[in-house]
């Protein structure tokens, strides 16, 4: 017994982001996922009145877009499990290809994104910000599976056909 307390705590292993091959991602953003137009939410296109120039996921990679980066420590949620581990950036560019279900979208984003394989919880932090409990996915495989959930068509509302 005495043998036993006087180990040493082994420090506990922080997580680290994992990098490819060594991920368990479904999807990279490979050549087609990279040239995929994403449609734009409902309510901008009803907006401007005019159809906006297409955007493809690739022209969506940028600050102003779509980003991550591994979540901080004071990222993490209060009273819930310390698992958050990405931080999602889907800021004003990416923004005007959804819509939320106040405006009439099947789902929101953040169930949108929860429905991709390694994507364990979702966090909606801020209107542009969500926090993911994705530990076995790269960086690469978190924007494609934000990706994806912008071009999942439930996250737009439907076009109100009813006064043309």
């Amino acid at each position: 017994m005495g043998l036993f307390s006087r180990r040493k705590p082994v420090p506990a292993t922080t997580w680290q982001p994992p990098q490819r091959p060594g991920c368990a991602c479904t999807r990279h953003l490979d050549d087609e996922l990279m040239g995929t137009v994403v449609p734009f939410s409902t309510a901008l296109a009803e907006d401007v009145g005019i159809e906006p120039e297409a955007v493809t996921v690739a022209d969506l990679l940028h600050p102003g877009g779509l980003s991550v980066q591994p979540a901080r420590d004071d990222e993490q949620v209060p009273d819930a499990p310390a698992d958050l581990t990405w931080s999602l950036g889907v800021y004003d560019d990416a923004r005007a290809h959804y819509d939320d279900t106040d405006d009439g979208a099947e789902v929101d984003l953040d169930t949108a994104l929860a429905g991709h394989p390694g994507v364990d919880r979702v966090e909606w932090c801020d209107r542009e910000v969500f926090l993911l409990a994705a530990p076995t996915l790269c960086a690469d495989g978190v924007l494609a599976a934000a990706a994806l959930a912008l071009l999942d068509d439930r996250v737009r509302a439907a076009a109100d056909t009813s006064s043309r």
